[in-house]
């Protein structure tokens, strides 16, 4: 049905202003207030299911109380029983429309630690946003942010929706790598999302988004954080644990979340700013500025100053080389050509001083894009159907060489997983068509790649008790010669 003709007692209706998957949005004034309202009008009005979740929704968010939570102000049915939540009108815009508000690194600390503020209040009820983006976040005239549209949130400890998504759950853009492998999620999922506003604001793009969702999921479970320009550097500890890969990794909670953000945005406390921008008196001891200098005279300051920033030849030696290395992580020369890559460089850095912990760091980084090439690739084989062939370009060797560098490599763990999933539901499909060979093949296939899968070991049992025991002496004789004709895929 259409709303064209909207009467709504108690509200001078003035038209539409939005439309969602299951809902439409209306510009209002509130007579007895005078106050200008939005409200929001379910359009399935037939199905119980919609009309429960509907309301669930807005007597949840009534019963929040934040300023960077949307206010509700009434909920009712109109006249032909469609329900209907009337609630704060924003007429600032949402983000994605003010991101030119937010071009300053506290303007936007400040912008995440509202929303983070907000959605604390939403975790302790107990409930997962799970679609953290700017469309989701207004902006109020005096700039205040206010998180709305808990459409598709989410009982913590409960697996069915609070309210109906309408067609997706989250956007891919936002989504934190479990909700883009549809696996179970907590409350890091909204700091995932929130980290990953965070980035785009600071870098004016979002580096997770791909051609397709396909690959923007591929993106979130498998992407490194990209390299951040040099003045927000002091950042990169935050967005670190706000978009870790794991959820065990991310702050647990938005109260740690802000207590984290605080001292950033505090200008009296200590944070590692780029060495560009600090001035000549902060290369002297802190003391000395102030009770020394008056007595010292010009010589002896620049005096102090040389000595507080002389550098042997070696440790020129160690900058340069440094300098190299993340030229090539920049340019992608991990370990090739020979002589000029960044693990060449940052090997030569440690022969000159052992324990150079920018070396050991960025080797580790050598690595970890490493193992993001190949897990990458291995999600590109997997997708085109490349499980155990071609030799060496497909799925299984380059999981397999990603866990060679990384033994524990979540995402090489879950693609080796996939694959043993995926030939153990070829086999199922053999046996269900009565082709047992075809099954054992599969069956034996994934067992060499994941010896202790249960369903694959329960397949093997089943075949073996179906298969003929003539057919099966024929096998156990032949299996090897059959093996290498056939190949394992």
């Amino acid at each position: 049905m259409t709303h064209s003709n909207l009467q709504i007692p108690g509200y001078q209706v003035h038209g539409p202003i939005g439309q969602g998957g299951m809902a439409s949005v209306y510009l209002a004034t509130q007579e007895s207030l005078n106050r200008k309202v939005a409200i929001k009008v379910l359009r399935n009005s037939n199905d119980a299911q919609f009309n429960e979740r509907f309301i669930n929704e807005a007597h949840f968010i009534a019963s929040l109380n934040n300023p960077h939570i949307i206010t509700i102000h009434d909920i009712s049915t109109l006249a032909n029983g469609d329900y209907y939540i009337a609630m704060e009108f924003l007429d600032g815009g949402d983000l994605s429309e003010n991101r030119e508000h937010f071009s300053e690194p506290a303007a936007i600390l400040k912008l995440i630690r509202q929303i983070a503020q907000g959605l604390a209040v939403v975790h302790a009820k107990g409930i997962i946003h799970r679609d953290v983006k700017p469309a989701n976040i207004l902006m109020r005239k005096d700039g205040t942010a206010v998180l709305t549209d808990f459409g598709i949130a989410k009982d913590v400890d409960n697996n069915s929706d609070l309210t109906m998504a309408g067609h997706s759950l989250g956007s891919p853009s936002y989504s934190s790598p479990e909700q883009a492998q549809g696996q179970s999620l907590d409350v890091t999922t909204d700091i995932y999302g929130l980290g990953v506003i965070l980035l785009e604001l600071l870098l004016g793009h979002n580096p997770f988004k791909g051609n397709t969702h396909t690959s923007t999921a591929i993106n979130h479970i498998q992407q490194a954080l990209p390299a951040l320009p040099a003045e927000f550097a002091y950042l990169k500890p935050l967005l670190d644990r706000m978009l870790a890969k794991r959820p065990q990794d991310r702050f647990q909670s938005c109260e740690e979340l802000v207590a984290a953000i605080d001292p950033l945005l505090d200008p009296e406390a200590t944070v590692t700013r780029p060495a560009a921008a600090r001035p000549l008196q902060s290369l002297l001891p802190r003391k000395l500025p102030r009770l020394l200098l008056p007595a010292l005279g010009l010589v002896a300051v620049i005096a102090t100053v040389f000595a507080l920033t002389y550098q042997s030849e070696t440790e020129r030696e160690i900058n340069r080389l440094l300098q190299q290395a993340e030229l090539g992580l920049e340019e992608g020369r991990l370990i090739a050509p020979e002589q000029d890559n960044a693990r060449y460089y940052y090997r030569q850095v440690l022969l000159l001083e052992q324990d150079n912990r920018e070396a050991h760091e960025g080797l580790e980084r050598v690595t970890e894009i490493q193992v993001q090439d190949y897990v990458t690739r291995g999600a590109e084989a997997l997708e085109r159907g490349n499980l155990t062939k071609p030799r060496d370009k497909n799925a299984l060797h380059y999981y397999r060489t990603a866990l060679v560098l990384d033994e524990d490599n979540p995402q090489a763990l879950a693609g080796i997983e996939q694959l043993a999933t995926e030939y153990a539901r070829r086999a199922r499909a053999h046996v269900l068509e009565g082709d047992l060979d075809r099954a054992h093949r599969d069956t034996n296939t994934g067992l060499g790649i994941q010896p202790d899968n249960t369903e694959l070991l329960e397949l093997r049992t089943e075949i073996d008790a179906k298969m003929p025991a003539a057919k099966k002496l024929i096998r156990d004789v032949f299996g090897k010669i059959r093996k290498t004709i056939d190949g394992d895929g």
